[in-house]
C-alpha cells in the first residue's frame, strides 16, 4: 500500500511517502499551507501518485508548541482532505515527531527539512500500530 504522511502546520506541511510491504518511509518535501488551494493539490497529489491512504499526524498531546487550537485546526484540515478525495485518511498521534526530526538532523545528519522527517516519522508510527 502507498501511503502519503502529512506533518501539518499553520505555515508550512511536511510530506513524506511510505510503502506498507517493504515497511519504507521516506521525507519528500515542504508545502506551504495555502489552506483550500493545498487541500486541492494534495488530493491531486494522491491520484497522481496512486496513493491508497493518507496518514495525517494528530497533536494529541498537549504542551511545547502543542495546544487544543492545533488539534482542532488539524482536525479540520483532516475533514475537509477527507471529502476531496475517494481514499482512507487516517490520523496517527504525532507526539514528539518533531523533536525526533531535529534529534535526526543534529545526531544523524538527516538533510531532509524536519518537517518532512517528522511526516516520515509520522508514517513510522502508523505501521508500527498496525
Amino acid at each position: 500500500m502507498r501511503i502519503l504522511g502529512i506533518d501539518y502546520g499553520d505555515k508550512k506541511i511536511g510530506l513524506a511517502f511510505g510503502e506498507s510491504d517493504a515497511r519504507l518511509a521516506i521525507p519528500l518535501d515542504v508545502a506551504p499551507n495555502k489552506g483550500e488551494e493545498t487541500i486541492r493539490i494534495f488530493a491531486e497529489r494522491a491520484k497522481v501518485d496512486d496513493i491508497d491512504l493518507i496518514v495525517v499526524g494528530v497533536p494529541l498531546s498537549t504542551g511545547g508548541h502543542h495546544d487544543s487550537e492545533q488539534l482542532k485546526k488539524t482536525r479540520t484540515f483532516i475533514d475537509a482532505l477527507r471529502l476531496a478525495v475517494e481514499i482512507p485518511v487516517e490520523e496517527q498521534d504525532e507526539s514528539f515527531t518533531t523533536a525526533d526530526s531535529i534529534r535526526l538532523q543534529e545526531e544523524e545528519g538527516a538533510t531532509a527539512d524536519e518537517d518532512a522527517l517528522a511526516a516520515m516519522l509520522i508514517i513510522k508510527s502508523y505501521f508500527d500500530s498496525i
